[in-house]
């Protein structure tokens, strides 16, 4: 757009329609080639007398003296034309990407209905295929799942106004955290079920975190409990300070100097009432470990659960954007190569799945066993059991595949 032969014949059309002559398609064509080879500081025009007489000059020399400063002119009407398009330059892109980006989006929607069927008839044709191999391990893990919420939900009612009237904050706690251990898990086989082995993964870690804290409420009683419990008043003022700093780029209105004022008070008689280490991140957990700053690890060694922390790292790739998390991936063959893997895979289910069953048999676990009685004991048996025959599933599904791939690849048998 920007070619000295493109930009300059236009400027001359321009500047010789200003002086009244109307060029031709030919005549645009010259200057054109002129542009393409120029040399020296001389342009050649042919006009025919018509275009002379039409724009009122009386003589081709009257019309030579008209152009006599036409070159000057014309370099002058270039550097003018750089200046202001480079001055221009940042406003004039944005111009330009907001209507091609405006014009292009209109299109796709106008497509998207078979586009996002096409889309969809792929996934559906993908996750039909996935069930197929993987079937029994997704109903095990399903059926736990049902299982444990069930339990659940009935431990609750059975116990629930006891444990009120009696202040047992353990019971307020394991109850809490197992809801949510059964919407994570819930969350985990979706994934699963759509072949997000690495999303699994990452959400195994929530799952897996837990279960660490519902073993560490358990073992150590009444006392941590409630710590944990009134820890959301620690973290609600920070959350609360963070909000504050940037509440006003992100167009919300600040709390009000009330709002932050009843936060500071309550962080504040917390923080007396347990001590400076309690204000720390899982600061509820310091008294119990002796650490003034406790991190997960403490209190996941505390708990006896330090062995699955391999397990626990390798998650965390899946979360944060570190270097190992863009080149390791559960759902990719040992052997693909430089693939880059940006969407579902048949492959890397198996450690999600039996560590989700895992995790959510310790949680459900840990809560019947609180109150514990024959028909809780059994059904935790259940779960153990099941925790087992879904592990095997989930790796006989995979190895199946695997299989397939080495000997449609040729790879050699271990």
């Amino acid at each position: 757009m920007f070619k000295p032969e493109r930009l300059g014949t236009e400027l001359v059309r321009k500047k010789l329609k200003k002086l009244g002559i109307e060029v031709t398609e030919a005549q645009l064509a010259d200057i054109k080639a002129q542009f393409s080879r120029i040399e020296g500081d001389s342009f050649h025009f042919e006009f025919e007398d018509s275009q002379v007489f039409d724009a009122g000059y009386k003589s081709q020399e009257q019309l030579q003296e008209a152009l006599n400063n036409f070159f000057d002119e014309l370099i002058a009407d270039l550097n003018k034309f750089s200046e202001d398009f480079f001055s221009d330059l940042p406003s004039l892109i944005i111009k330009t990407t907001d209507q091609l980006s405006q014009n292009v989006l209109k299109d796709l929607k106008k497509d998207s209905k078979r586009m996002l069927k096409d889309h969809a008839a792929d996934i559906s044709f993908f996750e039909t295929d996935l069930r197929g191999v993987y079937g029994n391990a997704f109903d095990l893990l399903e059926m736990l799942i049902v299982i444990s919420l069930e339990a659940g939900d009935s431990f609750n009612n059975d116990f629930r106004s006891k444990a009120a009237s009696a202040n047992d904050y353990v019971f307020d706690v394991l109850t809490r955290l197992h809801a949510r251990a059964c919407q994570v898990a819930y969350e985990i086989l979706v994934l699963l079920k759509a072949g997000l082995a690495d999303g699994a993964h990452a959400r195994w870690r929530s799952l897996h975190e837990i279960s660490v804290t519902a073993f560490f409420i358990s073992t150590n009683g009444n006392d941590v409990a409630e710590r944990y419990l009134l820890f959301d008043g620690i973290e609600s003022f920070k959350a609360a300070k963070i909000y504050q700093e940037n509440c006003a780029r992100l167009g919300f209105e600040p709390l009000s100097a009330q709002e932050l004022s009843e936060l500071r008070y309550a962080h504040e008689k917390l923080v007396e009432r347990f001590g400076k280490s309690y204000s720390f991140d899982y600061g509820w957990a310091s008294a119990i470990t002796n650490i003034a700053r406790p991190t997960f690890r403490d209190i996941e060694k505390a708990a006896g659960l330090i062995h699955l922390r391999p397990y626990y790292k390798m998650a965390c790739h899946n979360v944060h954007a570190n270097p190992r998390g863009i080149f390791f991936k559960l759902g990719l063959y040992p052997e693909s190569g430089d693939i880059l893997l940006a969407g579902p895979s048949n492959l890397g289910l198996t450690d999600p799945g039996q560590l989700t069953a895992l995790s959510l048999a310790q949680v459900s676990t840990v809560l019947l066993t609180h109150q514990p009685n024959i028909d809780r004991m059994v059904v935790c048996k259940i779960m153990m059991e099941l925790e087992r025959e879904i592990g095997e599933a989930f790796s006989d599904a995979e190895n199946s595949i695997k299989a397939d791939i080495r000997h449609n690849n040729g790879f050699k048998e271990d």
